[in-house]
């Protein structure tokens, strides 16, 4: 869940009303539709950066610990040769550290397995992408996979192409975006936006699950304009499965294209498409731009929200209990080079109109990231 490769920053710069209620019913996630108000949260801090790691990203739970990657210094390919993550599990409760797990590469993606007691880890978004798993409670903690096919792509402009964030559905199906897919190979262009990833032996099997440019239906249409058109994505990175019938919904962020997709009827072999398109409730400080969102998770009602702010390092937590249930929280981290002015902050999402609405958190948030929400009932 980072931004890409200068290239892609420098594509993203270049990139740059509501359907009928049935269609944004099925479109948006149980609960979530009328919910589109800014609750009021309060931050607390739950964990500092422990020395020497910086920049975290990734957040996810496993039983009484919470795991969170520290990329470090390393870039989105790997590079420089050497680079390492460390993953930290720290306690629910008190916030002490519990683990540690350093990984080679660039951990980007992070989440909980709970059906085999496991973590996920996705690396090196750009290129030369691969898949780690952890188990905390067994003898061989870590396990390296190989992807089958590999994610990268060669076009007119290079090879680039790895996966990014990766959720799992109450089936145990593993869903991982296809980061930074290459836009300059010739037509018809559909390379897989999201995979299905199955585990054997060492190997990750990649199966697509729908393209960057299938047909999906417009939630939210510009006057005038058509209620279905092609995605159009250059930049699938968060992701978050939502429990749900026919399988759930998976909803899909396309950071740099400031898009929503929302995949349901997950159990079907070809899933339903929506797309939403993104807007800001106030023009950033650096101009008008759409919101380049980096993390989005559904939350409310008793429990705790966890933010991870990457530029200060900090961990930090809010309860839940005013907030509505099925509210669509989302992270706006910092611009970096060549992206849309966007003011950092976290936020929620109208899933019928696409507004992001900035937050008033109690503490100035420098890059937000990586969100978890643990229910009540979960604790």
């Amino acid at each position: 869940m980072t931004k890409r490769t200068t290239r892609s920053a420098a594509r993203r710069a270049a990139l740059g009303a509501a359907a009928a209620s049935a269609l944004v019913a099925a479109a948006a996630p149980a609960h979530a539709a009328d919910h589109a108000a800014a609750p009021a949260l309060t931050l607390r801090l739950f964990a500092a950066a422990p020395a020497g790691y910086s920049n975290p990203d990734d957040i996810t739970r496993l039983g009484s610990l919470i795991f969170v990657t520290y990329q470090n210094n390393a870039g989105p390919t790997g590079a420089p040769a050497g680079s390492t993550s460390d993953i930290v599990a720290f306690d629910r409760h008190s916030g002490e550290i519990k683990q540690r797990y350093t990984i080679p590469g660039r951990v980007d993606g992070l989440t909980a397995d709970t059906r085999h007691s496991r973590v996920i880890a996705t690396v090196n978004e750009d290129l030369n992408s691969t898949l780690y798993v952890i188990t905390p409670w067994a003898g061989q903690a870590v396990k390296h996979y190989t992807y089958s096919p590999d994610p990268a792509q060669t076009g007119s402009d290079g090879t680039n192409g790895g996966t990014d964030s990766v959720s799992i559905s109450s089936d145990g199906t593993i869903y991982v975006a296809h980061s930074n897919p290459d836009v300059s190979l010739p037509a018809p262009n559909d390379a897989a936006a999201v995979y299905t990833v199955e585990l054997t032996g060492s190997t990750a099997k990649l199966t697509p699950l729908f393209g960057v440019n299938d047909t999906a239906a417009v939630i939210n249409p510009a006057p005038g304009a058509p209620a279905w058109a092609p995605l159009g994505l250059t930049d699938p990175d968060s992701n978050r499965w939502i429990r749900g019938h026919d399988g759930g919904t998976l909803i899909q962020d396309s950071q740099a294209d400031s898009k929503l997709v929302f995949a349901s009827d997950l159990d079907d072999k070809t899933p339903t498409l929506k797309q939403l398109n993104l807007t800001n409730a106030t023009a950033p400080s650096g101009g008008a731009a759409t919101p380049q969102l980096d993390d989005i998770v559904q939350a409310g009602g008793e429990g705790t929200l966890f933010v991870v702010d990457q530029k200060s390092g900090d961990i930090y937590q809010a309860d839940t209990d005013g907030v509505a249930e099925g509210t669509l929280f989302v992270s706006q981290p910092a611009p970096g080079s060549g992206d849309l002015p966007n003011d950092p902050a976290l936020g929620v999402v109208d899933p019928t109109t696409g507004v992001v609405t900035h937050l008033w958190v109690g503490v100035t948030l420098q890059s937000p990231k990586g969100l978890l929400f643990v229910s009540g009932s979960d604790d």
